[in-house]
């Protein structure tokens, strides 16, 4: 299983091993790692069975009816499946006690485990293909079977409607299946029911029946069909019946099935099993080696009939012509089966009552009458399409030992608490019906919105003196609180205010409730505040469960007093009987009005809500019952751990009786001190001369010690909620912070932390066994899920203190940072189904959206779109993809995603990708608003610029053609796009010169470009360049502040002027030298471009004046030259 980091070496003794035992022999009760024996006690078995990622929750509880969540979570792969099947899939679902349960949806088959095993050797989730078939495949179909042993996986047998039969010898392997035929000849399946120890039993819709038997040893099956005796004797018990009671038609060959159920196996050589088929019931016996025989058959709707009319009409029912009566399915009980039934009878009216109706199989020949009817507090009226909604109809007898029924179809379940006939009709809990099955004596049913969840009788409030003071006290109630006459004396008049009070509750307990209130008076004036309330309630319900055994003689010497929370001898009994002594106080503070007088109390230097202190009692009570139940399983290192607390107490044994457990157990509110001490033991194992295996075996027993005893105080935490419930002080709600997540050095959340991260860097590198490592991944995931729950419970009593807000924000960073932390190595280490059941349950949405992304799958984002919706999902999936780069996904997204991603892509930093979302989603006029806008912001690239004013100006075209903003606007994208086409003609030289390519520029504002066209860097500018820079000032704000239009202008013209020397040559005409000056010719270019050359010229008195000439202007050629220049042009115009 393990592959060693050193060679094998002979064990020696650890010098850290207490009493100098080997580690190898500390846990000789464990085989081996992974391979656990069984435990010692059916409640730890049950313990471990329960144990999941989440604790059962209550869902509804009134005084007829208790509907609670139960089992583990469902699997991701069960929760897509329902969440993406499609409206015309039929979805059905079986639940077997033996803790596996399966969903059926078109060819697939899924299979998980909804109650832990005794081993870890299960798979979480199976999705397996059931075989083709043109008809729709359904979970009666399917049988799973458990492993008898350890070693694998349950197998599985699969039949579609026409009788082919898929075989799975072991579910953790799919591709080890095998196909049969069943031959059924036309035939169709109507279920598989398991019937160990021969196979199973396929019933087919005509009543015909075959025996599916594996073989042993051999991947494949046997079928055999099942045949009535045909011996001499056979069918003497029918005939004689027939003889005596009347005939009785026998059941025609094709009769409909209702139902076939599996009798108990009495005998290992065989077992029987029941038919009900048409009118006719059939009892069979299969026995070794697989020889059927029909025992009896009988008619058991005349039986029905005949009860049914004595017990509603008191009638014969030969003399009620018009009833109709029907028998709708059938459930094993202790000494035979149930039917259920319904009747009609039309000559009265059209009331159909229902019924249940027993019959004893048990008795030597053939039943002769029904045992009993129970006609049910439930009525329907018949209709002309009733008779087809009444075959829908189920019944489910949880417990054959009791009469605890449930009558369900898809819509209803009709609850009968039995053993009266009163019925509680509940409507839809939870949804539609898809499956149903029993465990533990209890109803489970399946719906698609809350998945399993149970249907019981209210939880019966312990029994207390409290309700009735009359009641004498049993030797059960004297083990919760005893104390002498003489001692209760002693405590009424004590000055010490708790034993006051514990005198007080003692004297209620007994029904003294006038003493009682008298004592509560005198501590607690009604008139009067008192200031230490919470600590004297505080302290009462500590010294109970730190209390010593009353009956025990080893403790007489240290007992102070002699009243005691419990007389057991038996250490786990005594816990047991703290935790009923702990609720009868809640009791007690509830009935004498103290309860809502509670406020705060100091505990671990903080404040905290007593009722979370007074919780925090009984959650450690329960961690030291699942410590103690684990004890026998995990002797040397609990024992080792044990020790270890004392000595950090300081404690030594006050009697030579009494052994460490006994003082260890006796001080539960300090429990928590055990898991440092778990961790020191086990440093102590790593760090001396063992084996690799030996040190893993330590660090996965560590971890089921901690798991066990902090989900045992987590489970109660929360299924007790509403026992501690109480109005929130006023003023802001202090920090609440759990005792199984406390921080610090030696904080128990500080010490999970530490033992998952050595788990991670220890064992996993070590394991290569995938069964062991799928056991310690669970085991991770559940010390994960207490961390952070601690969390949660903590960052919930924070979050509306708003004068603690700092505090909040950084615990709720480092709430992150660990739920990273822990959830991260399990999908490292491939374990996506139990990541993505914490990252669920915890939001870790980055962790969720990585999940998605390794598997491509686009569905499981929907559906955390729709189930996160309220938690800022979608924002966190938008950032995600933004900062991933992943922007054709995050456009790709659902269309019921577009109108969030809308606002989303509105913010500015990602504006730029808003218009592709608008384009999406064909508002045309939104992207081209945003277009504009981009294009206006653009500076960096040119290009950019020209494409995104071109987009805009599409989509504008593309929109409301009856906008006229749209059109206002397309003409201010023409002047950009005409002011990108002049930085688009500066000549190339002075686009080098920038340091630019022509093809990758910057925006130029009109100011640079008018700078670029007239500048020395343009050395070969000519009259079109000026033109240009004097057409720029068109896009010149003249109201900008920052620029003066006319200076500009003016500094346009009087570059021109410095283009030329102004010199007249004699040789040269006049106006030849004036026309080929470049000032002229701007002139005259603007002039046959049809501007009007006065306005578009300087004024004569401007140029002259103009400074940026410097000493050309004072020259007399330049001022001949100019004036006779305008002087022409004047001339001219």
């Amino acid at each position: 299983m393990f592959s060693p980091r050193t060679p094998s070496n002979r064990a020696r003794s650890s010098p850290y091993t207490p009493s100098g035992v080997n580690p190898r022999s500390q846990n000789r009760r464990v085989s081996n790692l992974f391979t656990p024996k069984c435990r010692q006690t059916s409640f730890t078995q049950k313990a471990h069975a329960n144990r999941s990622l989440q604790t059962s929750q209550l869902i509804e509880e009134t005084e007829g009816y208790r509907i609670e969540g139960f089992g583990t979570p469902l699997p991701v792969l069960i929760t897509e499946a329902l969440a993406l099947a499609d409206k015309h899939t039929e979805i059905t679902v079986k639940v077997d006690p033996s803790g596996w349960a399966w969903l059926v949806g078109g060819r697939k088959l899924f299979v998980w485990r909804y109650k832990g095993g005794q081993s870890a050797r299960t798979i979480f989730c199976k999705e397996l293909t059931l075989p083709p078939s043109d008809l729709a495949h359904n979970a009666d179909r399917v049988c799973v079977i458990p492993s008898h042993t350890e070693k694998q996986s349950a197998s599985c047998i699969a039949v579609s409607p026409e009788g082919v039969v898929r075989y799975w010898p072991n579910i953790a392997y799919e591709g080890s299946s095998t196909e049969i035929s069943a031959e059924l000849r036309g035939d169709e399946c109507a279920s598989v029911v398991n019937f160990e120890p021969f196979g199973c039993l396929l019933a087919t819709t005509t009543s015909s029946l075959v025996l599916l038997s594996p073989v042993p040893g051999q991947n494949t099956l046997t079928c055999h069909a099942l045949k009535g005796s045909q011996g001499m004797f056979s069918g003497i018990g029918r005939r004689m019946s027939s003889f005596i009671f009347g005939a009785s038609t026998l059941q025609p060959s094709g009769a409909p099935l209702q139902a076939v159920v599996c009798g108990k196996c009495e005998d290992e050589d065989e077992r029987p099993f029941y038919v009900l088929s048409g009118t006719q019931f059939q009892k069979w016996v299969i026995s070794q080696p697989v020889i059927e025989k029909l025992f009896c058959q009988i008619d058991v709707e005349r039986m029905f009939r005949e009860f049914l009319s004595k017990k509603v009409w008191n009638q014969d029912s030969r003399q009620l012509t018009q009833l109709k009566t029907w028998l709708l399915d059938m459930q094993p009980t202790q000494q035979g089966v149930v039917f259920l039934g319904a009747g009609v009878n039309m000559d009265v009216d059209l009331t159909v009552h229902f019924g249940l109706a027993f019959l004893d199989t048990d008795i030597n020949g053939t039943p002769s009458e029904l045992e009993s009817l129970m006609i049910l507090e439930y009525k329907d009226t018949y209709s002309d399409d009733f008779e087809y909604s009444l075959q829908k109809y189920k019944l489910l007898l949880a417990d054959p030992t009791t009469t605890t029924a449930y009558i369900y179809n898809r819509d209803q379940i009709l609850f009968v608490p039995g053993p009266s006939n009163e019925v509680v009709n509940l409507q839809q809990p939870g949804g539609h019906i898809l499956g149903a099955g029993s465990c533990d004596g209890v109803g489970v049913f399946f719906s698609g919105s809350v998945g399993l969840f149970s249907i019981s009788a209210p939880q019966k409030q312990e029994v207390s003196i409290m309700e009735e003071p009359s009641q004498d006290l049993t030797t059960m109630d004297m083990s919760v609180l005893t104390a002498s006459h003489a001692k209760m004396q002693e405590l009424s008049m004590s000055e010490d205010r708790t034993a006051r009070l514990k005198s007080a509750f003692i004297a209620t307990m007994r029904g003294n409730i006038a003493a009682a209130q008298t004592t509560i008076d005198e501590l607690f004036p009604p008139d009067e505040v008192s200031t230490d309330l919470d600590q004297i309630v505080v302290s009462l319900d500590r010294d109970l469960v730190d209390d010593f055994p009353a009956s025990d003689p080893r403790w007489a010497e240290s007992r102070q007093d002699a009243t005691s929370s419990t007389t057991s001898l038996i250490i786990i009994n005594q816990l047991t009987d703290k935790l009923r002594a702990h609720e009868y106080v809640i009791n007690f503070l509830k009935k004498m009005s103290l309860w809502e007088q509670l406020n705060l109390v100091t505990i671990r230097d903080t404040r905290m809500l007593t009722r979370h202190v007074m919780c925090e009692h009984a959650e450690k009570v329960q961690a030291a019952i699942a410590l103690r139940q684990l004890h026998g399983e995990f002797t040397g290192i609990v024992d080792a751990a044990i020790k270890k607390v004392l000595e950090m107490r300081r404690d030594v044994n006050i009697s030579l009786n009494l052994t460490p457990q006994d003082l260890f157990y006796r001080e539960v509110s300090r429990i928590q001190e055990v898991v440092e001490c778990l961790l020191a033991y086990q440093e102590e194992v790593l760090m001396a001369d063992v084996t690799v295996t030996e040190i893993l075996t330590v660090i996965t027993s560590v971890n089921t010690i901690l798991q066990e005893m902090l989900h045992k105080a987590l489970q109660y935490r929360q299924t007790k909620s509403t026992m501690y419930e109480c109005e929130a002080p006023q003023g802001d709600v202090p920090e609440y912070i759990p005792w199984t997540s406390t921080g610090g050095d030696h904080g128990i959340r500080t010490f999970l932390v530490k033992q998952f991260s050595k788990t991670i860097e220890v064992v996993i590198p070590e394991l290569r066994d995938p069964e062991g490592q799928e056991r310690i991944y669970q085991q991770l995931a559940a010390i994960a899920d207490i961390v952070l729950d601690g969390y949660v419970s903590q960052l919930e009593s924070l979050e509306n203190n708003v004068s603690r807000r700092q505090h909040f924000n950084e615990l709720q960073r480092r709430y992150e940072q660990d739920r990273q932390h822990l959830i991260m190595p399990l999908m490292e280490g491939k374990q996506y189904e139990l990541a993505a059941s914490l990252a669920e349950k915890y939001c870790d949405f980055e962790i969720l959206i990585q999940l998605c992304e390794l598997s491509h799958n686009t569905d499981r984002i929907e559906k955390y779109l729709h189930q996160f919706s309220d938690k800022g999902f979608a924002n966190f999936l938008y950032t995600w993809y933004m900062k991933e780069g992943k922007r054709g996904k995050l456009l790709a997204l659902p269309v019921s995603q577009q109108r969030e991603l809308g606002r989303f892509l509105q913010k500015e930093d990602i504006k730029s990708l808003s218009w592709l979302h608008n384009i999406q989603t064909n508002n045309f006029s939104k992207a081209h608003t945003t277009l504009l806008e981009l294009g206006k912001m653009e500076q960096g690239s040119l290009a950019k610029k020209r494409t995104l004013l071109s987009l805009s100006k599409l989509a504008g075209l593309a929109a409301d053609p009856d906008n006229g903003e749209i059109d206002s606007n397309i003409l201010d994208i023409n002047e950009e796009q005409e002011l990108i086409a002049h930085q688009q003609q500066l000549p190339a030289l002075v686009i080098e010169n920038l340091g630019m390519e022509p093809n990758n520029m910057r925006v130029l504002s009109p100011v640079q470009l008018i700078e670029l066209y007239i500048s020395g860097t343009n050395i070969d500018a000519t009259e079109y360049d000026f033109k240009k820079a004097l057409d720029l000032l068109q896009y010149i704000d003249k109201t900008d502040p920052s620029i003066d239009y006319e200076s500009l202008r003016m500094h346009i013209w009087a570059q021109s002027i410095l283009r030329d020397s102004w010199q007249q040559d004699d040789s040269v005409d006049v106006m030849d030298t004036i026309m080929n000056t470049v000032f002229f010719k701007t002139v005259d270019l603007a002039y046959k471009e049809g501007m009007d050359v006065k306005t578009f010229m300087p004024e004569l008195r401007a140029v002259l004046n103009c400074d940026e000439l410097g000493d050309i202007k004072d020259n007399a050629g330049f001022q001949y030259l100019i004036q006779a220049g305008y002087e022409h042009i004047g001339q001219v115009l």
